[in-house]
């Protein structure tokens, strides 16, 4: 009896293996397992929930909790890693990826103590799909990369290969078309396009090439994976779900509805409640759209949003969302288009959509809830996507578009107090950043400002202003500065006797802003009482000053900037999600200086222009190379703010004379000591200001000094 056990629990071994998953089944079926062990009862039930998890059959939770019961009495480790693995691949299935995160966590640990380098391997490629679910793109490709290591160490082939596909989705997922594309490609060269499930690896190979605009390569890899998908009714699902999509792309919104119903019919029969269903349901709704059946549409978006919901697929349900915004925006309701719009570009933003993102915005620009400034706005931030991927098809139409929004009349006066803030640009990023920020200024849509210290995040917050046709003040303010106890009457302001002390009634920052711009410097270093409080005001637009019991209703653009990791602070629980999604409508990412090193000559002119020194005749200018060639050869920690700082120091030092500069250059820079002894000197030991020159904090810029032994009295 127990030979025969053993032998078919081989064969059903065997079948998992060779990914005969309903061979695997008929297997497990013919066993009789009353008078079983209850170590092989438990071993059995392993078996059959991944061959049923492989089919989409998620009606599995009772035969994998039995499982983890018996095995968490038991000394057997590796097992219990399997059963674990499984029950975090269910947990997925049902939308709970936080959950599915922590238990796939303890079977990654279990394989390790008991050193099963593979059965690692395969945990850390559901990881990598878990961390793409909650949109921790970083961290997905670091669990991917790692698994494929593991297996090549391994010397498996074939399910490293499994695990390049699931790369190639990522990069897909991501927006990385070409990326994709090259991965999938380089699959094919090693001839490893069949390891797995051939059918939909060229399913998906056609999708980045549809995105692209390559229609013709996007319907001859789904012929091919027609042909490899015969025998596996979700393979053929997934065939036709992409087929639809595809004719969606090329406008044949019939063509689209029939591909769809057949994948539709197909998929229901494997699993009703699964991903698959849930995005064919909503291109369906896409597809009703195209052909101007706005119940049809609606229908479908509501029954793929049940399903989304209830198994947590935010592209999905973002992509629902995109629905219901053009479906009011057709309606002639403009305020709840541009609500569903906003919702779902924050969550494609957020889970790094970044084709869906650049596409939402495109469609929401051209659905007329929006005023030229904004649709400016969105035009030029999907353009910046299309034309990083070489979505053609995709920048003649934007290119197109904003000809025509040129032509239409700003809504606000251009400002006309003075010249505008100087971004000195020669490097072709930063010229593009330029210009962004130049056209994106007129709407109203919050700027999200990040960069390393000394970038020129605070001169690019003026220049938008100054573009933005606002005519009020631009208020800037330090998120750092303001006491958690003092937030209220800063930026509220308050009436006359609202406490003790309040002599006199004072408008609050928010306020000085009406009609202007509010400039929230540092946000990072907000505190959450803060966070919470500004959120509220972007919300509603209203303030209330202390003592008052009427709000007042304002009006001001903001414009936020951080030199940190804020996506990591989410994680860390030290910034809101919800502010920061609300702060990211318009993400401007400054460079280091060390990223356009064509800019520093151009720098150090301006520099010295602004300091008075004139670089006329031939002798200057040659001078004038070699030191900017001094220059552009050191580093820049503290990025153009030190090196104005050191342009304004060699001006001060040798009173404006070029050649004195270069030879002070080559007696070789300064010491530590020295350099911080100057700046400290220069500032009025200012300890702060001196951490801003050299981009570290102002707890380093004490700690040297106490190295050095530096204190005012040694400069008097």
């Amino acid at each position: 009896m127990k030979t025969d056990i053993a032998t078919t629990i081989e064969a059903a071994e065997k079948q998992l293996r060779q990914r005969q998953f309903a061979d695997t089944l008929r297997i497990l079926e013919g066993i009789e397992r009353d008078h079983l062990c209850a170590a092989d009862q438990a071993y059995l039930a392993l078996l059959e929930v991944e061959a049923r998890l492989y089919l989409g059959d998620y009606n599995v939770e009772s035969i994998i909790l039995g499982a983890l019961a018996h095995y968490k009495k038991t000394t057997d480790i590796e097992r219990f890693g399997l059963a674990k693995f499984l029950h975090g691949w269910l947990l997925i299935t049902k939308g709970e990826h936080f959950e599915a995160r922590e238990v796939l966590l303890e079977s990654y640990a279990y394989y390790k103590r008991c050193d099963r380098i593979t059965d690692q391997a395969r945990v850390l490629n559901r990881l990598g799909l878990i961390s793409l679910q909650i949109g921790e793109i970083a961290q997905a490709f670091n669990q991917l990369e790692k698994a494929i290591e593991l297996y090549e160490q391994a010397g498996n082939a074939e399910a490293s290969a499994i695990v390049w596909k699931n790369l190639a989705g990522l990069y897909y997922s991501h927006g990385l078309l070409s990326k994709s594309i090259e991965t999938y490609m380089g699959l094919i060269e090693r001839r490893r396009e069949d390891c797995g499930r051939p059918g939909y690896f060229y399913s998906n190979l056609a999708l980045p090439y549809g995105l692209k605009g390559d229609i013709g390569n996007a319907l001859k890899f789904l012929s091919m994976a027609q042909a490899r998908s015969q025998a596996n009714l979700h393979e053929q699902g997934i065939y036709y779900e992409n087929l639809g999509w595809i004719h969606l792309l090329e406008g044949d919104y019939e063509s689209a509805e029939k591909a769809l119903l057949e994948g539709l019919k197909i998929s229901l029969e494997i699993a009703p409640e699964s991903a698959l269903i849930s995005q064919i349901k909503r291109r369906m709704a896409d597809a009703y759209l195209g052909l101007g059946k706005d119940n049809l549409a609606r229908q479908y978006a509501d029954e793929a949003m049940i399903v989304a919901e209830k198994i947590n697929e935010r592209v999905e349900i973002a992509a629902v969302w995109r629905v219901y915004a053009l479906l009011a925006g057709r309606a002639g309701d403009e305020s709840t288009a541009r609500d569903w719009f906003k919702k779902a570009i924050d969550l494609f933003a957020m889970i790094s959509s970044r084709y869906e993102l650049a596409a939402t915005r495109y469609l929401a620009a051209t659905s007329g809830a929006y005023h030229n400034g904004e649709r400016q706005a969105l035009l030029y931030l999907a353009r910046e996507y299309f034309e990083s991927e070489s979505v053609t098809h995709y920048v003649e139409k934007i290119n197109a578009e904003l000809t025509r929004v040129r032509r239409l009349p700003m809504p606000r006066p251009a400002r006309r107090d003075g010249q505008p803030p100087k971004i000195v640009a020669v490097n072709a990023a930063m010229k593009r950043l330029v210009e962004l920020a130049e056209h994106v200024a007129p709407s109203d849509m919050t700027v999200f400002l990040t960069g390393p210290t000394g970038s020129g995040k605070d001169l690019l917050a003026r220049f938008i202003h100054y573009h933005s046709g606002r005519t009020g003040k631009f208020v800037s303010v330090n998120a750092a500065a303001i006491p958690d106890q003092m937030v209220e009457s800063e930026l509220f302001g308050y009436k006359k006797g609202a406490y003790t002390g309040a002599d006199k009634t004072t408008t609050g920052l928010f306020e000085e802003a009406d009609g202007g711009t509010f400039y929230l410097n540092e946000i990072a270093n907000a505190s959450l009482e803060l966070q919470a409080k500004l959120l509220d005001v972007l919300e509603t637009k209203n303030v209330r000053r202390l003592g008052e019991r009427e709000p007042r209703t304002i009006d001001f653009r903001l414009i936020a900037a951080t030199n940190h990791d804020v996506e990591q602070m989410i994680r860390d629980g030290r910034f809101r999600p919800d502010l920061y999604h609300r702060l990211n409508e318009i993400p401007l990412m400054l460079p280091p200086l060390s990223a356009r090193p064509e800019d520093i000559p151009a720098l150090v002119a301006y520099f010295l222009r602004l300091s008075g020194v004139t670089l006329d005749g031939d002798g200057s200018h040659a001078e004038f190379d070699r030191l900017a060639r001094a220059l552009s050869a050191l580093e820049w920690p503290g990025n153009v703010r030190e090196l104005k700082s050191q342009v304004e120091r060699l001006v001060l030092m040798t009173e404006g004379d070029i050649g004195r500069m270069l030879d002070f250059l080559s007696i070789g820079e300064p010491s530590e000591r020295e350099r911080l002894a100057e700046l400290l000197a220069q500032t009025g030991w200012n300890r702060s200001r001196v951490a801003e020159i050299l981009g570290i904090s102002e707890g380093a810029v004490r700690h040297r000094m106490k190295k050095y032994d530096l204190t005012p009295d040694d400069h008097s």
